[in-house]
């Protein structure tokens, strides 16, 4: 196998088709650590303290688990989230930057054909 082909197992020709495979991928991932938080916290029903800067709460395990696994998806939602849209400004900015080079390239071109025309006429 020669100039680097058959190195990857998995090769979708289908751009779409291999986001949905990720897709489905992630979706089972989560499935599974959902499944492993709610196992722990089954396991672990007893009254626990909280101590605060300002003072202490006793909660059940179960809740602590279930709220620190609720806001550690929250974050990690939020920075996709960022992450998402600083991604599509830089998007934005490659695109205007694109056209803009692409609009030189052609006055470029248009200079380069006004040029030759001239000296075909003269020469």
């Amino acid at each position: 196998m020669s100039g680097g082909r058959g190195k990857q197992l998995f090769v979708s020709k289908d751009r779409q088709g291999g986001m949905a495979v990720k897709g489905q991928v992630n979706v089972i991932l989560a499935l599974v650590l959902a499944l492993i938080v709610a196992l722990l916290a089954v396991a672990n029903v007893e009254n626990v303290t909280i101590h605060y800067l300002v003072g202490e709460t006793r909660l059940p395990l179960i809740i602590v688990i279930f709220g620190s696994a609720v806001l550690g998806g929250l974050v990690v939602g939020m920075l996709g989230w960022w992450r998402l849209f600083h991604l599509q400004r830089q998007l934005k900015a490659a695109n205007k930057e694109k056209e803009e080079l692409a609009a030189r390239l052609a006055e470029k071109d248009g200079e380069r054909e006004a040029a030759a025309d001239d000296e075909s006429e003269h020469g």
